[in-house]
């Protein structure tokens, strides 16, 4: 099968650089890829390379689409290029007409001076923040304000993404005992997953991998892990009908709306649990055009057509 092959590489300004344990994110760069087959079908996806998860850098991807051409005659990537591979299954599916609709709650992603009262007025009821940034003091503090606006049975979850050392984890553990955290994602780096267990085990806070799911082989080897695997579609290549863990919970890694809809597809095929996904990241940019969905409390897979990506398309080329 030849398709026709196109993409259109961008470049997004964050609001506020986005500070994490990795350093301070000023710009998401991407490739909006587009198919079309002989009868005239569509279909998009994009490449969201994030290096420090260990994907492919935006360099590497955009050589690979200025290595295909105008047509297309296959449909695998290099091993090495897990976000060319998934952008290429994304557009695929929905060129194939594969869509599903199913909705899910999203956790609101805090800012250092947010208010949880003015998220749950919006009906917002699962709330995510990075820690591991400021320093443990200054972080305890702002995080006491966010528990003391709880309503009962809502839980904060935590990331560090990989930041800690272990005195920092240590630390971090007998604070949080009793505390309504839903989880702590990520506190040591990857490779450390063992210690991470045998640290956590006297206490109840329960720990999800994140950076250590780093696409299918990670996600093969840690389905056992006892707390929840933070999976970031748009990282993980194709599947290939690969079984997915229950303790699934999926999370955007700041695409347009062409990956942010083929993220959410992702997960209303394979996510099993209600857990809030982490898809609260429309907020963080500029109004630079990239995003149709909607920001809230609860999102559609589904309700972003490919009619509409058509037209997002088309504005943007």
């Amino acid at each position: 099968m030849t398709l026709r092959f196109n993409y259109l590489p961008y470049r997004r300004k964050f609001k506020n650089p986005l500070a994490t344990a990795h350093g301070s994110w000023e710009f998401r760069e991407g490739i909006v890829v587009r198919l079309e087959d002989q009868d005239g079908q569509i279909g998009f996806g994009e490449i969201a390379p994030v290096p420090w998860f260990g994907s492919e850098t935006f360099d590497e991807a955009h050589g690979w689409c200025r290595e295909q051409g105008a047509e297309l005659t296959h449909t695998k990537c290099p091993v090495n290029l897990p976000c060319c591979d998934f952008a290429l299954t994304s557009a695929l599916h929905q060129l194939r007409g594969v869509g599903v609709q199913k909705t899910f709650a999203v956790a609101a992603l805090l800012r250092p001076l947010d208010r949880i009262q003015d998220y749950q007025s919006r009906g917002y009821g699962s709330f995510k923040a990075k820690v591991g940034v400021n320093g443990f003091t200054a972080e305890v503090e702002r995080l006491e304000g966010w528990l003391a606006e709880l309503h009962p049975g809502q839980r904060l979850r935590l990331d560090a993404n990989g930041g800690f050392s272990e005195t920092d984890f240590s630390e971090w553990l007998e604070y949080l005992e009793g505390k309504s955290i839903e989880f702590l994602e990520q506190p040591l780096a990857p490779g450390l997953e063992n210690r991470m267990l045998e640290m956590a085990e006297p206490f109840s806070t329960p720990i999800a991998l994140d950076e250590s799911i780093a696409g299918k082989p990670s996600l093969s080897k840690w389905t056992s892990w006892p707390g929840p695997l933070v999976v970031k579609p748009s990282l993980l290549g194709s599947l290939n009908g690969d079984p997915l863990p229950r303790s699934m919970v999926g999370s955007s890694v700041f695409e347009t709306s062409f990956g942010y809809e083929a993220a959410l597809q992702f997960m209303a095929r394979h996510q099993n649990s209600d857990t809030a996904l982490g898809f609260g990241t429309l907020g963080y940019f500029e109004q630079d055009g990239w995003s149709i969905h909607e920001e809230g409390a609860e999102l559609q897979a589904g309700r972003v057509t490919v009619d509409q990506l058509q037209a997002l398309w088309e504005e943007r080329s």
